[in-house]
């Protein structure tokens, strides 16, 4: 509280002691609302990444930017990295490209990596529930990356090469951007190489195995008029993985082979008097998992799994009675699984490989859902936000999520917001039926039929505003959730071998997640700027009276920018401080307080040839179970045509 007011303090003295008069470009963010809202005017805590500040870190892939978003943390799960957001599990961020899911595993474990930024032209982030609108999964908030459509000939080759300190982790990576418009016809093509070297503990272990991924997009725009267009889109992503782990005290290899293919066709029309959208999309996913001996090579288990999600939505948002501005949408989606690890007794199969056996099944599950939304602009300084989601499914009970937000303009530079969302998410065929055997590690995971959906009730207050060069805007919430789905170590199955350890989805009956958000930006002047954030996190099992892991309760931000159009060159200086976060509880308790450094540069050679190179983890911090690899290096080329 004392953090809250004194803030508001600064901000109020700031927007009071400058010029009302300035000048500034109104920045539109479309997915806290599914429609066009001025960014100051959305009634939640969001955030918005530019091509520019994607551009000036250097960041090829999701991971690189996403960790200097505001209050968002990665975890650690079975060796992977996943994204949290206002301590929330990372199955309840819900992760799109252009407004579209796409099939993934839970927890979207590797999509760090995958989603690859050649052709984003920014990412949406919203803290806070919006199952109002987005339904399942969206429990703590949601990532829209989305992507550029052209409207002149351009073409973008980018070759890069990095390496971590002491020559390990070698990468490789070209990527192109190409994109044209002729008349009613526009299209863009684009994709990524990437080539990596493993990075070893001193356990031999991975840090990071070693990577072959391609990455290609395509996409068709076709105006029937000057509001009415039709798209079509199609990726396709094939990734090899090769990793190293455990078995006691014997080295195995892990090679995972993962392809998915996407497909999306949609009409859209925006005029004055109308906008809709209607679009059908499908996305497939196929997954090869073997565990081999490092030395002989010899198979001693492997993994099929295939997953396909289908979606069919529509919207419309009109204009009513001059201060309603009303969206109508639904949609029905179909999300079909079948592998070796999904145990449902429908659709059982066998498969024999190198004298190994496996059998599994499948499931299919159907969703539908209808929202509405009003956009209520009372008077010219208040606008309510209020809407309501209905979901069902064939195999879950039915929610109603509902979400109201309010806008009160104090002054023209000042702005208090406040809101109340519920969110939901229900189980997945994972959390039901999964039964996974891994003798590397040596651990089971079950799955469990009784357990329920999540469900969450968040409340919100925030103050915003500018003044002169200065920014800012600070938040407080707190989540009250319920039944929420965590693994949990439980008794081993009778027959079980000795050494192994079990785990089963339970929910744990209650849980309250609370914290504060504050972040402040200077342009000094036309080459300098500053930023700075801070997040608080409290985030509590309410039945265990213990703290979350994995969460960290202190959390700065620091950016310092340099951006010489003479010149041509450009710096950007970050430093990251994570403290008190609860890593472990068992067998000891282990906190983890580290400082991460990072420094990028480019210069214009010329009009169509850029330089650009950094530095991630400048000072070569190093720990095995975040993991902190070490300083990497890495230089490139930016050709613009």
């Amino acid at each position: 509280m004392k953090v809250f007011l004194v803030f508001l303090f600064l901000m109020l003295f700031a927007v009071n002691t400058v010029e009302a008069e300035q000048i500034k470009t109104k920045e539109i963010f479309i997915t806290a609302t599914k429609t066009e809202a001025e960014l100051e005017d959305v009634p939640t805590s969001v955030e918005i990444i530019t091509k520019e500040e994607i551009e000036a870190s250097g960041a090829e892939k999701l991971r690189d930017i996403i960790r200097f978003a505001e209050n968002i943390n990665f975890t650690r799960s079975m060796g992977r990295d996943l994204i949290s957001i206002r301590g929330m599990n990372a199955e309840h961020t819900l992760v799109l490209v252009d407004g579209k899911r796409f099939a993934v595993e839970v927890g979207h474990p590797f999509e760090l990596d995958r989603l690859t930024m050649e052709n984003v032209e920014r990412i949406e982030i919203i803290r806070g529930p919006v199952s109002s609108l987005y339904g399942s999964e969206a429990l703590g908030g949601v990532i829209n990356i989305i992507t550029k459509r052209p409207d002149k000939f351009a073409f973008e080759f980018r070759p890069e090469y990095g390496a971590y300190q002491g020559g390990g982790g070698k990468q490789k990576i070209v990527s192109i951007n190409f994109g044209t418009k002729h008349k009613n016809l526009s299209i863009s093509l684009s994709g990524t190489l990437l080539n990596r070297e493993h990075v070893l503990t001193p356990r031999g272990t991975t840090y990071l195995n070693d990577e072959d991924r391609t990455n290609l997009f395509l996409k068709l725009y076709y105006d029937f008029s000057k509001h009415t267009t039709i798209a079509f889109d199609a990726s396709y992503m094939t990734e090899d993985l090769i990793g190293r782990s455990l078995s006691g005290t014997t080295l195995l290899k892990d090679f995972f082979k993962h392809i998915r293919h996407d497909l999306s066709l949609g009409l859209s029309h925006k005029s004055p008097e109308l906008d809709y959208l209607i679009r059908a999309y499908t996305s497939i996913y196929d997954k090869d998992y073997e565990l081999r001996g490092l030395v002989a090579g010899n198979l001693m288990r492997f993994d099929d799994i295939k997953r396909r999600t289908s979606v069919l939505e529509a919207k419309a948002t009109k204009e009513i009675f001059k201060s309603h501005l009303l969206t109508i949408g639904g949609e029905f989606r179909r999300e079909f699984f079948r592998g070796t690890r999904v145990k449902t007794g429908k659709g059982p199969f066998t498969i024999t490989k190198e004298g190994i056996t496996a059998t599994g099944s499948e499931i299919s599950l159907d969703y539908w859902a209808g929202y509405i939304q009003d956009e209520w602009q009372i008077t010219d300084n208040l606008l309510l936000i209020p809407s309501v989601r209905y979901d069902d499914s064939d195999k879950f009970e039915s929610e109603i999520s509902p979400r109201v937000g309010i806008t009160y303009k104090i002054m023209p530079n000042l702005r208090a917001k406040a809101s109340y969302g519920h969110g939901f998410k229900s189980p997945t065929p994972r959390d039901l039926y999964i039964d996974m055997q891994h003798p590397g590690p040596r651990y089971i995971v079950m799955g469990n039929q009784d357990i329920k959906s999540e469900k969450s009730k968040t409340y919100e207050l925030s103050v915003e505003g500018e003044g002169g060069i200065f920014s800012g805007k600070i938040a407080y919430f707190f989540n009250d959730v319920k039944d929420l789905i965590e693994s949990v170590q439980t008794a081993c199955p009778s027959g079980t071998p000795a050494g192994w350890t079990c785990y089963s989805y339970q929910n744990i009956a209650k849980a309250e997640i609370q914290g504060i958000e504050a972040s402040i930006k200077a342009n000094l002047t036309e080459q300098f700027a500053v930023k700075g954030s801070y997040a608080y996190l409290d985030a509590e099992d309410k039945t265990k009276k213990e703290s979350l892991t994995m969460r960290p309760k202190h959390k700065f931000i620091s950016k310092v920018a340099y951006d010489s159009k003479s010149s041509g060159l450009k710096a950007n200086f970050w430093g990251e401080w994570i403290i008190d976060n609860l890593w472990e509880t068992t067998p000891s308790r282990k906190v983890k307080d580290y400082s991460l450094w990072y420094l990028s540069l480019s210069k214009n050679l010329t009009h169509n040839l850029e330089f650009y190179a950094g530095i991630d983890n400048i000072f070569n911090k190093k720990d095995e179970d975040i993991p902190l690899v070490g300083s990497f290096y890495y230089g490139g080329v930016r050709m613009n045509f």
